[in-house]
């Protein structure tokens, strides 16, 4: 179109934001990845396990799932602030799962029968999640329906944080239990019993 319509001597070329996302290429993919290998690692060292803190990041997926959709629904982009929003949901279902695997380990460690100590977790954990993901969700309601300047940036941060949230708990709730039993008996399989000392 610039060749067809625009002067000899003319031509075009982003600017501001445009030209920032353009230079910089697509980089989110490289920047989640790092944030979930980081997540893995800390987890790895918390549980002293190679198999559980898969259990706590097979809720990321269903929490970016949803953000990518309410984005689609709403007719926003993958932009900046969408991205930031998505660094934030990251985090917190990630604690959210932590808080609930550590339960039903602790349950586990206790004695209690494997499927019986994700159930305990379900159920001790329930109005905890609810609250935490409600709260956040009430708190990014006024950036979903911004209106003036700078609503685009506001809209995408609320509407992929609402939708990564909603998605993301429901996943905490009947899915992550049922991960942690299959992990769970996974390590237990493979991590030999050390004979306790006299």
């Amino acid at each position: 179109m610039a060749a067809r319509y625009l002067p000899s001597g003319f031509g075009y070329e982003f600017g501001g934001m445009s030209r920032e996302e353009s230079s910089s290429g697509n980089t989110a993919v490289l920047v989640f990845s790092i944030c979930i290998a980081f997540i893995y690692l800390i987890l790895c060292a918390l549980y002293e396990s190679l198999t559980i803190p898969l259990a706590v990041i097979a809720a990321i997926p269903f929490g970016l799932a949803g953000s990518f959709l309410f984005a689609r629904w709403w007719g926003l982009e993958n932009n900046v602030y969408m991205q930031i929003g998505l660094i934030m949901l990251i985090g917190l279902l990630a604690k959210t799962a932590i808080l609930l695997t550590e339960y039903a380990t602790t349950r586990r460690k206790d004695g209690m029968g494997l499927i019986a100590s994700a159930i305990s977790a379900a159920k001790a954990r329930f109005r905890p999640i609810i609250m935490t993901s409600a709260t956040m969700v009430f708190g990014m309601l006024p950036l979903m329906f911004a209106s003036g300047v700078g609503a685009n940036g506001n809209i995408s941060v609320g509407v992929s944080t609402v939708g990564g949230l909603l998605f993301g708990t429901l996943a905490l709730l009947f899915i992550v239990p049922v991960l942690f039993v299959v992990f769970q008996y996974l390590h237990e399989k493979i991590t030999p019993k050390h004979k306790k000392t006299v």
